[in-house]
Protein backbone atom coordinates (compact mmCIF):
# COMPACT_ATOMS: atom_id res chain seq x y z
CA UNK A 1 0.00 0.00 0.00
CA UNK A 2 2.96 2.43 1.22
CA UNK A 3 4.33 2.00 -2.25
CA UNK A 4 1.58 2.44 -4.47
CA UNK A 5 0.84 5.63 -2.70
CA UNK A 6 4.42 6.93 -2.82
CA UNK A 7 4.56 5.79 -6.70
CA UNK A 8 1.20 7.59 -7.35
CA UNK A 9 1.94 10.52 -5.99
CA UNK A 10 5.40 10.79 -7.15
CA UNK A 11 3.98 10.39 -10.78
CA UNK A 12 1.35 12.53 -10.38
CA UNK A 13 3.86 15.52 -9.00
CA UNK A 14 6.14 14.79 -11.89
CA UNK A 15 3.28 15.47 -14.27
CA UNK A 16 2.68 18.12 -16.63
CA UNK A 17 -0.80 20.13 -16.62
CA UNK A 18 -3.54 19.30 -17.03
CA UNK A 19 -2.53 15.95 -15.51
CA UNK A 20 -0.21 17.12 -12.47
CA UNK A 21 -1.26 16.58 -9.10
CA UNK A 22 -4.02 14.42 -10.45
CA UNK A 23 -4.64 10.55 -9.78
CA UNK A 24 -7.63 8.17 -11.05
CA UNK A 25 -9.12 6.16 -8.45
CA UNK A 26 -9.13 2.08 -8.57
CA UNK A 27 -12.65 1.25 -8.77
CA UNK A 28 -15.19 -0.09 -10.93
CA UNK A 29 -16.36 3.75 -11.52
CA UNK A 30 -13.17 5.44 -11.07
CA UNK A 31 -12.98 9.06 -10.41
CA UNK A 32 -10.18 11.68 -11.54
CA UNK A 33 -9.03 13.32 -8.40
CA UNK A 34 -6.87 16.32 -7.71
CA UNK A 35 -4.42 15.26 -4.65
CA UNK A 36 -5.98 17.52 -1.69
CA UNK A 37 -3.31 18.90 0.83
CA UNK A 38 -0.26 21.30 1.49
CA UNK A 39 2.27 18.64 3.53
CA UNK A 40 3.54 15.02 1.93
CA UNK A 41 2.03 13.83 4.88
CA UNK A 42 -1.52 15.51 3.97
CA UNK A 43 -1.16 14.41 0.38
CA UNK A 44 -0.59 10.84 0.89
CA UNK A 45 -3.48 10.61 3.66
CA UNK A 46 -5.76 12.01 0.62
CA UNK A 47 -4.81 9.35 -1.30
CA UNK A 48 -5.10 6.73 1.58
CA UNK A 49 -8.72 7.87 1.65
CA UNK A 50 -9.59 7.94 -1.49
CA UNK A 51 -13.03 4.95 -2.23
CA UNK A 52 -10.93 2.14 -4.02
CA UNK A 53 -12.35 -1.65 -5.12
CA UNK A 54 -11.15 -5.58 -5.88
CA UNK A 55 -10.95 -4.55 -9.87
CA UNK A 56 -11.39 -1.64 -11.83
CA UNK A 57 -12.86 -0.92 -15.14
CA UNK A 58 -10.12 0.42 -17.55
CA UNK A 59 -11.90 1.47 -20.56
CA UNK A 60 -14.05 3.80 -17.92
CA UNK A 61 -10.21 5.05 -16.51
CA UNK A 62 -9.95 5.97 -20.27
CA UNK A 63 -13.28 7.66 -20.42
CA UNK A 64 -12.14 9.88 -17.57
CA UNK A 65 -9.11 11.23 -18.84
CA UNK A 66 -10.31 11.75 -22.51
CA UNK A 67 -13.58 13.90 -20.41
CA UNK A 68 -10.72 16.35 -18.90
CA UNK A 69 -8.49 16.38 -22.14
CA UNK A 70 -11.70 17.48 -23.78
CA UNK A 71 -12.53 19.82 -20.69
CA UNK A 72 -9.34 21.66 -20.64
CA UNK A 73 -8.78 21.08 -24.77
CA UNK A 74 -5.48 19.24 -24.27
CA UNK A 75 -3.68 19.22 -27.56
CA UNK A 76 -2.52 16.07 -28.91
CA UNK A 77 0.99 16.92 -27.20
CA UNK A 78 -0.32 17.26 -23.87
CA UNK A 79 -2.44 14.19 -23.88
CA UNK A 80 -1.14 11.71 -20.81
CA UNK A 81 1.13 9.07 -22.68
CA UNK A 82 1.12 6.64 -19.80
CA UNK A 83 -1.54 5.49 -17.36
CA UNK A 84 -0.01 3.91 -14.64
CA UNK A 85 -1.48 1.26 -12.65
CA UNK A 86 0.07 0.13 -9.71
CA UNK A 87 -1.54 -2.88 -7.86
CA UNK A 88 -1.07 -6.13 -6.03
CA UNK A 89 -2.69 -8.35 -8.07
CA UNK A 90 -2.75 -9.32 -11.92
CA UNK A 91 -3.96 -7.92 -14.95
CA UNK A 92 -6.87 -9.98 -15.03
CA UNK A 93 -8.08 -9.83 -11.52
CA UNK A 94 -7.15 -6.10 -11.97
CA UNK A 95 -9.51 -5.40 -14.93
CA UNK A 96 -12.60 -7.01 -13.66
CA UNK A 97 -12.36 -9.77 -16.46
CA UNK A 98 -11.90 -12.26 -13.40
CA UNK A 99 -13.42 -12.22 -9.73
CA UNK A 100 -10.77 -10.87 -6.84
CA UNK A 101 -11.64 -11.96 -3.03
CA UNK A 102 -8.49 -10.96 -1.77
CA UNK A 103 -8.06 -13.95 -0.64
CA UNK A 104 -5.47 -15.47 -3.36
CA UNK A 105 -5.32 -17.09 -6.12
CA UNK A 106 -4.13 -20.99 -7.44
CA UNK A 107 -1.41 -20.30 -10.12
CA UNK A 108 -3.57 -22.01 -12.39
CA UNK A 109 -5.78 -19.12 -11.75
CA UNK A 110 -3.62 -16.63 -11.96
CA UNK A 111 -2.14 -17.77 -15.29
CA UNK A 112 -5.41 -17.50 -17.64
CA UNK A 113 -5.48 -15.17 -20.35
CA UNK A 114 -7.20 -11.89 -20.09
CA UNK A 115 -10.43 -12.27 -21.93
CA UNK A 116 -12.12 -9.00 -23.35
CA UNK A 117 -9.24 -6.45 -22.53
CA UNK A 118 -8.73 -6.38 -26.78
CA UNK A 119 -12.34 -5.34 -27.39
CA UNK A 120 -11.71 -2.92 -24.57
CA UNK A 121 -8.98 -1.59 -25.93
CA UNK A 122 -10.65 -1.46 -29.55
CA UNK A 123 -13.78 0.93 -27.75
CA UNK A 124 -11.20 3.03 -26.42
CA UNK A 125 -9.16 3.70 -29.64
CA UNK A 126 -12.60 4.48 -31.50
CA UNK A 127 -13.30 7.27 -28.57
CA UNK A 128 -10.25 8.92 -28.85
CA UNK A 129 -10.12 9.19 -32.57
CA UNK A 130 -13.71 10.64 -32.50
CA UNK A 131 -12.56 13.55 -30.01
CA UNK A 132 -9.54 13.92 -32.11
CA UNK A 133 -6.58 11.74 -30.55
CA UNK A 134 -4.77 9.19 -32.51
CA UNK A 135 -2.85 8.17 -29.77
CA UNK A 136 -4.59 6.01 -26.94
CA UNK A 137 -2.51 6.38 -23.77
CA UNK A 138 -0.80 3.13 -22.71
CA UNK A 139 -1.19 1.11 -19.71
CA UNK A 140 1.96 0.29 -17.55
CA UNK A 141 0.29 -2.33 -14.92
CA UNK A 142 2.68 -2.52 -12.24
CA UNK A 143 2.36 -5.63 -10.22
CA UNK A 144 4.61 -4.93 -6.66
CA UNK A 145 3.61 -8.37 -5.42
CA UNK A 146 6.24 -9.65 -7.65
CA UNK A 147 4.36 -12.42 -9.11
CA UNK A 148 5.96 -14.76 -11.95
CA UNK A 149 2.55 -15.68 -13.54
CA UNK A 150 2.09 -14.43 -17.07
CA UNK A 151 -1.74 -13.27 -17.54
CA UNK A 152 -1.48 -11.56 -20.49
CA UNK A 153 0.25 -12.13 -23.79
CA UNK A 154 3.87 -10.49 -24.45
CA UNK A 155 2.13 -8.60 -27.64
CA UNK A 156 -0.64 -7.76 -25.37
CA UNK A 157 -1.70 -4.20 -27.41
CA UNK A 158 -1.22 -1.00 -25.45
CA UNK A 159 -0.05 -2.45 -22.27
CA UNK A 160 3.16 -2.93 -20.91
CA UNK A 161 3.03 -5.67 -17.54
CA UNK A 162 5.86 -4.97 -14.49
CA UNK A 163 6.34 -7.04 -11.15
CA UNK A 164 8.48 -6.24 -8.45
CA UNK A 165 9.85 -3.24 -7.96
CA UNK A 166 13.31 -1.33 -9.42
CA UNK A 167 14.30 2.37 -9.51
CA UNK A 168 15.72 1.12 -12.95
CA UNK A 169 11.91 0.71 -13.64
CA UNK A 170 10.75 3.91 -12.74
CA UNK A 171 13.33 5.74 -14.66
CA UNK A 172 12.60 3.56 -17.86
CA UNK A 173 9.16 4.53 -17.88
CA UNK A 174 9.35 7.95 -17.06
CA UNK A 175 12.06 8.60 -19.62
CA UNK A 176 11.02 6.54 -22.36
CA UNK A 177 8.39 6.94 -25.46
CA UNK A 178 6.24 4.29 -26.35
CA UNK A 179 6.17 1.11 -24.60
CA UNK A 180 8.72 -1.53 -26.21
CA UNK A 181 8.59 -4.74 -26.16
CA UNK A 182 9.11 -7.00 -23.54
CA UNK A 183 12.72 -7.84 -24.18
CA UNK A 184 13.43 -4.21 -25.07
CA UNK A 185 11.99 -3.78 -21.67
CA UNK A 186 13.98 -6.19 -19.82
CA UNK A 187 17.37 -5.09 -21.67
CA UNK A 188 16.61 -1.45 -20.46
CA UNK A 189 15.92 -2.51 -16.59
CA UNK A 190 19.24 -4.17 -16.27
CA UNK A 191 21.60 -2.27 -18.30
CA UNK A 192 22.83 0.25 -15.12
CA UNK A 193 26.57 -0.04 -14.15
CA UNK A 194 26.11 -2.54 -11.33
CA UNK A 195 24.47 -5.29 -13.49
CA UNK A 196 27.20 -4.87 -15.74
CA UNK A 197 29.82 -6.34 -13.23
CA UNK A 198 27.61 -9.42 -13.08
CA UNK A 199 29.71 -12.29 -14.74
CA UNK A 200 27.31 -15.67 -16.09
CA UNK A 201 28.75 -18.69 -15.91
CA UNK A 202 27.60 -21.78 -17.53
Amino acid sequence: MEVCVALGLLISELSEEPWKGKVITFHQDPRLNVVEGKSLLEKTEFIRKMDWGGSTDFQKVFDRILEAAVENGASEEQMVRKVFVFSDMEFNMASGHYHYDGEGEGEEEDQRPVEGWETDYEAIQRKFKEKGFSRVPEIVFWNLRDSSATPVKATQSGVALVSGYSKNLVKLFMEEGAIAGPVSIMHKAIEGELYQRLVVCD
